[in-house]
């Protein structure tokens, strides 16, 4: 467990490193980490939690609330891998996965191989995809979980 004085030196010398500003002096304390207003163009600011001193830059597509929640829910590293455990609206979840993972078959006569790839994936669950990027579907993977179309895990990719 760091000290906020600790996390305050990461983030100067995060700063420092890459040229970054101080936004302004509010830092925002969280249960498991702190926030702190340093950044530049497309920067918000960084986290760095408390139990390791892990430093997470965020990004400035998304409102803040957004930054917290899919930090708090493993969305933070650079690249993640998706694992789906349990599925209860098979259509909606094969179509928002349709858009989210990036593998899948190659193109072939079959119209839309790739739905038919998720299906057969879905049948034999848990399944994974990634590693990717999915900071940018943030808002869609809090629609989902709160409409409970299936079940996941945001798991730390080994890759990258």
């Amino acid at each position: 467990m760091i000290t906020l004085e600790e996390a305050q030196r990461i983030a100067r010398v995060y700063a420092a490193e890459r040229g970054a500003i101080w936004l302004n002096d509010a830092t925002i304390d969280r249960q498991t980490y702190w926030f702190f207003p340093v950044g530049f163009v497309g920067s918000c600011g960084v986290i760095v939690d408390k139990a390791d001193g892990r430093l997470s830059i965020m990004g400035s597509a998304l409102p803040l609330d957004a930054c917290f929640w899919g930090h708090e829910h493993g969305f933070s590293p650079e690249l993640v891998t998706l694992r789906v455990t349990k599925g209860h609206d098979r259509r909606r979840t094969i179509e928002f996965l349709l858009h989210v993972v990036c593998e899948g078959p190659p193109r072939q006569r079959n119209p839309n191989p790739r739905r038919a790839c998720l299906g057969e994936q879905l049948d034999a669950l848990p399944c994974e995809f990634g590693p990717q990027r999915l900071w940018l579907w943030i808002p869609e993977f809090r629609e989902l979980t709160a409409e409970g179309w299936f079940e996941y895990e945001i798991l730390e990719s080994s890759a990258g």
